[in-house]
């Protein structure tokens, strides 16, 4: 009897103690594989790149409707600014009007000292035949002219023009149709009297000279018209520069 329920009590504890132990080890298999897949998780979210505040912004704009009828792009202000203390700045423009008969072109520009004061201005009727650069080099001229008569010791040279400055700047070939009056303004820049810079600025920065070239158009005749105080045409043009407030051009 002794031997028969000592048996019967070892194998029942063998069965448990069985049991048991595989329950461990499925808990344990589980742990491990959560364990893992954890990991995994965690590696790829940190191996993919971090997104930056732009990119989420550009994210929303792309996903986010446009009404392209309604839509307005962002604009940067513009405006004349004055030149540094001890330098002048001549504003010069070009105009003309192929569209309307008979054609029409002239030039025009405007002289400013540091406190934004007009120290001169002028506007020439030209040749109607003039192309639009043509008649954007003949106001640099004719400005750097006037500039230099006056003994202007610093001076700033601002068109809106690319195309010529860049000629200014960087000279043609003899046989370019304006290699004479490029060769005049580069001589006239060249001189050690004086220090020049030439500088490409947008049309909206422009407003003054742009005026004085438009209307030199409805000149009666091509002598050049010599302002030595604002036309009434652009005077209030001329207080916003001034001031630095007033109509802001944008592009």
């Amino acid at each position: 009897m002794s031997k028969g329920n000592s048996s019967n009590n070892g194998n029942g504890n063998s069965d448990d103690e069985g049991w048991g132990s595989k329950f461990l080890k499925l808990a344990s298999a589980a742990a491990a594989t959560a364990a893992v897949a954890g990991g995994l998780i965690a590696l790829m979210s940190s191996s993919s790149p971090q997104q930056s505040p732009f990119e989420a912004s550009a994210r929303r704009v792309i996903k986010e409707p446009v009404d392209e009828d309604n839509y307005e792009a962002p604009s940067l202000q513009v405006r004349w600014t004055k030149p540094e203390w001890g330098w002048v700045k001549l504003n010069v423009d070009g105009s003309r009007d192929h569209i309307g008969y008979p054609p029409s072109s002239g030039c025009g520009g405007v002289i400013r000292d540091a406190s934004g004061t007009w120290l001169l201005g002028f506007a020439q009727k030209l040749d109607p035949c003039y192309e639009v650069h043509m008649t954007e080099i003949v106001a640099i001229l004719k400005g750097v002219e006037l500039a230099w008569e006056m003994k202007v010791k610093k001076l700033v040279v601002e068109s809106d023009l690319e195309s010529a400055v860049s000629m200014v700047e960087n000279g043609v070939r003899a046989n370019h149709p304006q290699y004479t009056i490029i060769s005049s303004i580069k001589k006239l820049l060249s001189d050690p009297k004086w220090e020049v810079k030439v500088v490409h600025i947008p049309r909206e920065a422009n407003r003054v000279a742009n005026k004085l070239a438009r209307d030199s158009r409805d000149l009666s005749s091509e002598y050049m018209r010599k302002y030595p105080y604002p036309p009434t045409s652009c005077s209030t043009l001329v207080q916003e520069d001034s001031q630095g407030g007033g109509a802001l051009g944008y592009y």
